[in-house]
């Protein structure tokens, strides 16, 4: 069984093996096909009435299959760094011990990740192990996304001044349903996916106390630099992050087969909803479906520390 460890957990030889191993994926030419995954997707799935715009829906994002694709990327990832260092396993950060300081968290120190970019230096990241002047990380200009210049790019703090607190996450916890009809980002849509995706705004929940994106989206928009993009892989924290998230659907998973285990798989649409989302679909451009990753013990991995779980008290169906 592979234990993935919140980030404070690693020693510091975990933390020096998890980077060196990423430098040498990235050295020997493993790495960038993440990048490469994670652009290609965006091409829209889509209903022949809606927009056919992958900022409306895409094969990763903005409808249910954005927690099963992330889930298989990084199983793939997983299984390339330990191609390298056997029974190495991805960390992930959970970013709401570090709301009140998210500056200062400790996935930003030179033995990890290294911290923020220099506005002098078009936002390059100048410590840690993935900092340009080194050259062990290349990241090619995107001048497209406001990213002129090569290496690895960061803008704390510039598009959203905050990180999710424990009691946002809680509102993604509570939700009951994964999705709903039509499998959509609109504020309005409820469930599980859409709430922690971060599409569920002040707009359409007044109980949401900060403006703009939240949870996983607004993570991408306070970090900035390459995180802003579609090429977002090429910032190592995206896999940390994305890491994060996949623990919390597992705890909602296991949340949901205590409170509710007859409604089992707790995933919609099973089929008739946009392609690539459904329950038997294919999580392109791999090989399993996306049935073959609900469950990760059975996937052979477990989060630490386990989140306590506690039976929720019976809800009348007549309680709005």
């Amino acid at each position: 069984m592979n234990i993935r460890k919140e980030i404070r957990k690693l020693s510091g030889p975990e933390r020096l093996a998890f980077t060196n191993t990423l430098l040498a994926l990235k050295g020997n030419g493993g790495y960038d096909k993440y990048v490469h995954w994670h652009h290609a997707v965006m091409v829209p799935t889509v209903y022949p009435d809606e927009p056919q715009d992958p900022d409306y829906r895409n094969g990763a994002h903005l409808g249910p299959a954005f927690l099963p694709w992330h889930r298989e990327m990084l199983l793939q990832l997983e299984a390339d760094l330990q191609a390298i260092t056997p029974g190495i396993t991805l960390p992930y950060w959970d970013w709401t011990l570090d709301a009140a300081d998210p500056t200062n968290s400790p996935v930003w120190e030179q033995s990890l990740l290294g911290g923020d970019g220099d506005a002098a230096d078009e936002f390059r990241v100048q410590d840690g192990p993935f900092a340009y002047r080194y050259g062990n990380w290349p990241v090619p200009a995107y001048p497209e996304d406001g990213l002129p210049g090569a290496g690895l790019k960061r803008q704390f703090s510039r598009l959203v001044n905050s990180l999710p607190t424990a009691a946002d996450l809680q509102m993604a916890m509570n939700e009951e349903l994964y999705d709903e009809p039509n499998y959509t980002s609109s504020p309005f849509n409820r469930g599980f996916r859409n709430r922690l995706e971060g599409w569920i705004t002040q707009k359409g929940d007044p109980q949401v106390t900060t403006p703009g994106s939240q949870l996983h989206n607004r993570v991408h928009l306070w970090i900035g630099g390459n995180m802003l993009a579609m090429t977002s892989p090429e910032d190592p924290v995206f896999f940390l992050h994305h890491c994060f998230i996949d623990k919390i659907w597992a705890d909602w998973q296991a949340q949901m087969m205590l409170d509710k285990p007859a409604l089992a798989p707790h995933y919609c649409p099973m089929q008739d909803g946009p392609t690539g989302h459904n329950y038997d679909d294919v999580i392109k451009p791999w090989t399993r479906r996306i049935r073959e990753v609900m469950d990760i013990t059975a996937l052979g991995y477990a989060y630490e520390p386990a989140s306590p779980l506690t039976k929720r008290p019976f809800k009348s169906p007549f309680m709005a």
